[in-house]
């Protein structure tokens, strides 16, 4: 069992605890039905939601597919786990912080990493983008399989020269 399942089920534990307390009290109490059944349901739904938010909110990479990333992002950092055929992706959209993704791993995607890695060894950021559909593609499941793939993005290099 990994630390953050022991804490989903400690913490949602008390949280259905607690409204299964309210739901008691509110039982005997002169409250309207609305509160007595809505407050406790509603304690309830936040014990289930609450234990998933939390690695959005401390930082730790959220699992989502390569179409649930952003369009361009820049590479800050990324994390491979062969093994498990996971990357950790750290990207920024915009002046935002950076967010953290974990998604699937395949080979395009490590040619693209190693790439990255190239870019940002030599000082210049490395800019990710979906590659564009080409038109007047015969193949339409190619065509969306590549708007799926990351590529970097050759429009933001600089014209300064690399770091030494």
């Amino acid at each position: 069992m990994t630390f953050f399942s022991t804490f989903v089920l400690t913490y949602g534990l008390m949280l259905v605890s607690i409204a299964v307390m309210a739901s008691w009290l509110f039982r005997s109490s002169g409250a309207p039905l609305w509160a007595k059944v809505g407050l406790p349901i509603l304690v309830v739904a936040l014990a289930c939601v609450t234990p998933l938010e939390v690695n959005p909110m401390m930082g730790l990479p959220v699992t989502a597919s390569i179409k649930a990333l952003p369009e361009r992002a820049q590479l800050i950092a990324f994390l491979p786990h062969d093994e498990a055929k996971l990357v950790d992706l750290w990207l920024r959209c915009g002046d935002g912080p950076p967010r953290s993704y974990e998604t699937t791993l395949d080979e395009r995607m490590k040619k693209t990493l190693r790439q990255a890695r190239e870019e940002m060894d030599s000082g210049r950021p490395a800019m990710l983008a979906k590659r564009k559909p080409e038109t007047g593609s015969p193949n339409v499941l190619a065509s969306a399989q590549d708007e799926n793939e990351y590529v970097l993005d050759d429009s933001v290099r600089s014209a300064l020269p690399p770091k030494e």
